[in-house]
């Protein structure tokens, strides 16, 4: 039996590139990171840091002019071997078996997950269909079984209705009843609740947490929310202009933010409210010659880990 590693998934220095006709678009710069089973870590960051387009890379749903251009994305299955999924063929088997069987994801908008022109039971039995070996009845009887998990009742009646006759909040419901009935080892979120009320999203905030914790999932989480990472999230790794620029534990990062960015995020999502912190120097012993901005010319980065379980981007030019 090969030893079991503490990560589900283990992200390096993956690069994406979008190529259209004013010249090419690093939409993620290597970027590294691990995801701890059982855990959730949450990829945060403001509109256009590459959140969706890391999370969409694992599973390998980036389209044309989109390209990965380098990195490993390691996954490594409760059975089997490690797989590279970013060296796997975009139409093999085994990304096939991979995607929504053992790495699921719930989309931002339900509304475009969801065919509206077939039942609740045609589209969540066609994903148990897919991955499990089971009768179309057992099936039926597990898409049920998962309805009633994510909080919906009158679940027989629900099968034979369309996404239309369900409320948004319901809709995301039934994203994440098929996102998990084949009980994947990662649960990818991408904004799950950016488009619903602030009743509506601690109930699915609490359900996701729930699910989690009972089918023992790792879940890697997508927000610009600060608010809901406190309430999810382990470890967080703050994205901007498509790197990492500081990971740590969840605790961490809202107690003593080091990274000026993340600081920053922070500041705003304080409604305005003063936040003071001491200044990084005196917390840490920072590298000389390095500094938290990308310099203007040539330079390269590196990820610093200035404390135990606490990782720094720091840049570097030519001439510092």
């Amino acid at each position: 039996m090969k030893p079991m590693t503490d990560h589900v998934l283990e992200v390096r220095d993956l690069c994406v590139e979008f190529t259209t006709l004013h010249g090419i678009t690093r939409a993620v710069r290597g970027v590294s990171f691990d995801l701890p089973r059982g855990k959730t870590l949450a990829l945060v960051g403001e509109s256009g840091s590459g959140k969706s387009v890391t999370s969409y890379s694992i599973l390998r749903l980036i389209q044309k002019p989109g390209e990965i251009v380098g990195g490993q994305i390691l996954f490594h299955p409760k059975d089997g071997p490690v797989v590279d999924i970013a060296q796997l063929s975009p139409k093999s088997d085994e990304l096939y078996r991979i995607r929504g069987g053992k790495i699921s994801m719930i989309f931002q908008e339900p509304m475009t997950a969801l065919s509206p022109v077939h039942t609740i039971e045609d589209q969540i039995t066609e994903a148990i269909l897919l991955h499990r070996n089971v009768t179309k009845k057992q099936a039926i009887d597990l898409a049920a079984e998962m309805l009633e998990k994510v909080g919906i009742t009158q679940v027989q009646q629900r099968l034979k209705q369309y996404p239309f006759e369900f409320s948004g909040g319901m809709r995301q419901r039934v994203v994440i009843a098929m996102a998990l009935v084949c009980q994947p080892e990662i649960l990818i979120a991408d904004e799950p609740t950016t488009a619903l009320d602030v009743t509506v999203q601690a109930q699915i905030l609490s359900l996701i947490r729930h699910l989690r914790e009972q089918m023992n999932t790792s879940v890697l989480f997508i927000t610009h929310d600060l608010g809901v990472v406190a309430q999810i999230a382990d470890e967080v790794a703050v994205m901007r202009y498509g790197v990492i620029v500081e990971r740590t534990s969840a605790r961490q990062l809202f107690t003593m933010p080091l990274h000026p960015y993340t600081r920053e995020l922070l500041r705003a999502a304080s409604l305005g409210r003063e936040r003071d912190f001491p200044p990084v120097q005196q917390l840490v012993g920072l590298p000389d010659g390095w500094q938290f901005d990308e310099p203007a010319g040539n330079g390269v980065c590196q990820m610093f880990e200035v404390e135990p379980g606490r990782h720094l981007l720091m840049w570097k030019g030519d001439n510092a």
